[in-house]
């Protein structure tokens, strides 16, 4: 049972950081393999508080490490994942659904990460637009072949902002195009890192200038779903969601 479950976590996270690998796995694979993982984690936990039960007090320090290490498991592996799957399932009250936010250390499905979230994953169906957060000028329209997928940046001038796309399953503009806020600049998919069924979201950065670095917080510039007839400040950057609502 340990050897199945460090197998079962092995391909698991190797499919899950690998977007070489997850881009060719069937779709449900990585979700039956959190399923079968969770399954694992929860039973080793029940069997481990149940030795610790049945052990002589003397001998329970012994037993109680396993425990330890079982309820942290279970803690990232299970309890994370389930409390990101009721968020995933219920609508927002406002506005689109926001799945991992900027500097969140859990990605979109509730797993871990290895470093802070760059930007914020806005929750949208596949092949629904993706629309421009505001006025500006396309720089890259490509193929990352990484994490990001295919990747549209636009230039925000003159506010010395510029947001970055990730994910899209295509463009509808190209490099040096000026597109309006609102505009529809692509389509929502799973490229790059791919979204769990449920989980496809736009992947939305917001860098000041040309430094990669240099990220703020898009959710604190959002002013709402875009609206032909609103009336947008132009003294500062507002951003509109890059979704219809």
């Amino acid at each position: 049972m340990r050897w199945l479950a460090l197998l079962v976590a092995g391909i698991f996270y190797a499919a899950a950081v690998s977007p070489s690998v997850s881009q060719r796995v069937p779709r449900f694979l990585l979700p039956v393999l959190a399923a079968v993982g969770a399954i694992l984690v929860v039973a080793a936990l029940a069997r481990s508080l149940s030795r610790l039960a049945r052990a002589q007090r003397a001998d329970r320090r012994r037993h109680l490490l396993p425990v330890v290490i079982n309820a942290v498991a279970a803690l990232v592996l299970v309890v994370s994942p389930v409390i990101r799957l009721v968020g995933a399932t219920i609508g927002a009250s406002s506005g689109p659904r926001t799945l991992a936010g900027f500097g969140d250390w859990r990605g979109s499905e509730g797993y871990p990460r290895l470093s802070g979230h760059r930007g914020v994953d806005i929750a949208a169906r596949p092949g629904s637009d993706v629309l421009a957060a505001a006025d500006g000028r396309v720089v890259v329209a490509r193929d990352s072949h990484d994490l990001c997928g295919l990747i549209l940046v636009i230039v925000h001038e003159p506010h010395d902002y510029r947001t970055v796309y990730c994910h899209l399953s295509a463009f509808a503009v190209a490099v040096g195009e000026h597109v309006a806020r609102g505009q529809r600049v692509g389509t929502v998919g799973t490229t790059g890192q791919r979204a769990w069924p449920g989980y496809e979201h736009v992947h939305l950065e917001l860098q000041r200038g040309s430094d990669l670095k240099d990220l703020e917080d898009p959710a604190r510039r959002f002013v709402g779903c875009f609206d032909r007839a609103a009336v947008y400040a132009a003294d500062r950057l507002a951003l509109t969601y890059p979704v219809r609502c």
